[in-house]
C-alpha cells in the first residue's frame, strides 16, 4: 500500500509540472523494440546517398498537425515528418513502478487503446511507402531503429534553437514537399491560369482513383488538409488514416465516393471562384464518368 501511496504522489508531482508548449525532443522519442511488421524494404545505394546527403544538412521546424511534428529540408524539397508519441507512447516512468502502481497508473484500457492507435498509424505509413509511394510523394519510412545511416541530424526548433537527434534511432517518414491544394489552387486561379488549375484538380481527382482501385481507403478524406500540390501533380499529404478495403470498389461505388468527394471541392470553388465553377464542375463529371466497370 505504501509503495501505492509514493506512486500517487509521483504522478500528481509529474501533473503538477507544466509541460512545454510546441515541440520538444522528448515528445517525438520512444522506447519500443523493433517490430517485423514495420520492416520496410532495403535501400538501393543511391537512395541510402541520397538520404545521408540529406541528412548531412540542417532541417528547419515547418509546424505540427494531428500525428507529426515536420521540419524542412535546407533545399526546401523534402519534408521530415516525426510522430507525436502521446498519442500512441505505451511506456513511461511508470514501467519500473510496482505492479499495484501499474494497475492504478496506466489501466489495461488506455494501455491498448494507445497501442491499437500506433498500430494503425503504422500500418497506414507502410502502405503508403509500399503500395503508394507516388500518390502520397514519400520518400523514406523509418519505423524501427536501426544502425544504418551514422548520422546526427540539427533540427532548427520553432525558437531558433538546434537541436540533435540520432536518425538512425528515431521514427519518421520523409515526403517530397508539396504546396497545400486550396492554396496552390487559390494562387493558380487567382493568377488567370486556368489550365494549370484544371490540370491540378483532374491529377487529384486521379490520385484518388488510383488509391481506390488499388484497394485502399482514406478513413478521413479531406481535401483542405489532406491534399497537396507539386507543380500541378497532386499528391496526399496526410497519410495516417489509410485503409485496406475489406473489398473492391466496384465502378459505382467509385464513382459515388469521387462525386462525394468532390462536393468539398466545388463547394471550395463555388465560395472563392465561382467564374469557375462551370468549369470545374465538367471536369469532375468527365472523370467520374471515365470510371467504368
Amino acid at each position: 500500500m505504501l509503495q501505492l501511496l509514493s506512486a500517487c504522489s509521483l504522478l500528481l508531482a509529474f501533473s503538477g509540472c507544466e509541460r512545454p508548449k510546441g515541440f520538444t525532443l522528448k515528445k517525438i522519442q520512444s522506447y519500443y523494440d523493433n517490430d517485423p511488421r514495420w520492416k520496410t524494404t532495403s535501400l538501393s545505394a543511391s537512395h541510402e546517398s541520397q538520404l545521408k546527403e540529406l541528412f548531412a544538412h540542417p532541417f528547419t521546424y515547418l509546424g505540427s498537425g494531428n500525428h507529426c511534428y515536420a521540419f524542412l529540408s535546407e533545399d526546401e524539397q523534402y519534408v521530415l515528418k516525426f510522430f507525436k508519441q502521446k498519442h500512441m507512447r505505451t511506456q513511461s516512468f511508470i514501467d519500473f513502478l510496482p505492479m499495484p502502481a501499474k494497475m492504478v497508473l496506466y489501466p489495461k484500457k488506455k494501455y491498448l487503446r494507445r497501442k491499437r492507435e500506433r498500430d494503425k498509424s503504422f500500418t497506414s505509413y507502410k502502405i503508403a511507402y509500399e503500395h503508394l509511394k507516388k500518390e502520397t510523394g514519400l520518400f523514406y519510412l523509418h519505423l524501427n531503429k536501426t544502425d544504418q545511416f551514422h548520422q546526427e541530424v540539427i533540427l532548427v526548433d520553432q525558437n531558433g534553437q538546434r537541436q540533435i537527434v540520432p536518425i538512425d534511432q528515431m521514427e519518421f517518414l520523409i515526403q517530397k514537399t508539396a504546396e497545400v491544394g486550396y492554396k496552390r489552387l487559390d494562387l493558380l486561379f487567382s493568377s488567370g491560369k486556368r489550365e494549370d488549375a484544371l490540370e491540378s484538380i483532374a491529377s487529384l481527382l486521379t490520385v484518388i482513383t488510383r488509391r481506390m482501385e488499388k484497394g485502399y481507403f482514406d478513413k478521413d478524406l479531406q481535401f483542405f488538409k489532406n491534399f497537396g500540390f507539386i507543380d500541378n501533380q497532386a499528391i496526399e499529404i496526410d497519410i495516417g488514416e489509410l485503409r485496406p478495403l475489406e473489398k473492391r470498389k466496384s465502378a459505382k461505388e467509385m464513382r459515388d465516393e469521387l462525386s462525394h468527394v468532390s462536393h468539398q471541392l466545388l463547394d471550395w470553388i463555388v465560395a472563392h471562384h465561382p467564374e469557375y465553377e462551370s468549369d470545374v464542375a465538367t471536369l469532375i463529371k468527365d472523370m467520374i464518368n471515365q470510371i467504368r466497370e
